[in-house]
């Protein structure tokens, strides 16, 4: 209790001194906002995040608004609501969770991926942020837990070295990669031949893009239960929920790889036919064109 209450004598300040920082802090993004919308002429700010909302609306600048991440409960409320009222349009991305916003989803120029058929199985992959929500070592113990498959963890993330020390005790068959830049993904994707997809349940659908880009480029696809494929289209891929099963999928993989193939074949045509980047790109245009009449929907 001694330590409660020693906590308890700070609380208060500390609560001022947040306040405080707060208030600075939207005062400097708000002149930074003003500055960059003179500079570049702007029709509108597009602000992915309630609180670059709030500071183009103090501003009293033109914004929409585009909610990338899943919104909390402190989001919302009567000044959420003047935020979607004064906006241009609002639109969000899958899982996000916000009623009434018409949902563009994130898709990817597919396109870019080169479509690979192996021989046979002998490496995965998991691209992801190194954190506790996206269960990195359970990949891990999913490799270790087959027979003799090899596993790459791609990315960085808080627990980057404690995963990468892991990796270390496993005489080389799983390794912690560092991550590359975005346009070097696809070819990083060519020398595997299974895409991964760990994560907590932290939504009833969680959204995970790194899996369009495993199907488009050909790889077999292993993933949790409620990621956003397992619900789309659980016919082209294979769940999992702990390690062990993990583990038996990679084992019949390696046995029954041959009868894989018609069905990496439909993932990769399925996949760019239902997240290529021309359809959110189509319906943007769409957007831009009727809230701004008198343009041409661009900039």
């Amino acid at each position: 209790m001694a330590g409660a209450g020693a906590w308890g004598c700070f609380s208060g300040p500390w609560s001022i001194g947040e306040g405080y920082r707060d208030a600075i802090f939207r005062r400097l993004f708000k002149r930074v906002i003003k500055e960059h919308f003179h500079r570049f002429r702007a029709d509108f700010v597009l602000c992915l995040d309630p609180s670059a909302g709030y500071a183009a609306m103090e501003a009293s600048l033109p914004y929409a608004m585009r909610f990338h991440s899943r919104l909390h409960p402190e989001h919302l409320g009567h000044d959420f609501d003047g935020l979607l009222r004064n906006s241009v349009f609002n639109i969000s991305g899958p899982t996000t969770g916000a009623e009434g916003i018409e949902e563009i989803p994130h898709n990817q120029d597919l396109s870019r991926f080169r479509y690979v058929e192996h021989g046979k199985p002998e490496r995965a992959v998991l691209l992801t942020s190194i954190d506790d929500v996206h269960e990195p070592e359970v990949f891990l113990e999913g490799i270790m837990a087959s027979r003799n498959m090899k596993g790459d963890i791609v990315g960085t993330g808080p627990a980057v070295k404690r995963i990468a020390r892991l990796c270390s005790r496993t005489g080389g068959r799983v390794r912690c990669l560092r991550p590359v830049p975005r346009l070097q993904v696809p070819g990083l994707l060519t020398r595997y031949q299974v895409g991964v997809a760990t994560v907590r349940k932290i939504a009833p659908v969680v959204y995970q893009m790194k899996v369009n880009a495993y199907m488009a480029s050909g790889l077999y696809t292993l993933a949790k239960p409620w990621t956003h494929i397992a619900e789309e289209a659980p016919e082209l891929i294979s769940t999992f929920t702990t390690p062990g099963e993990m583990g038996m999928k990679l084992d019949w993989l390696q046995d029954n790889w041959d009868a894989t193939l018609e069905t990496r074949r439909n993932a990769r045509e399925w996949i760019c036919r239902n997240y290529s980047v021309e359809i959110p790109r189509k319906r943007f245009e769409e957007i831009l064109r009727k809230s701004f009449p008198c343009g041409n929907g661009s900039r």
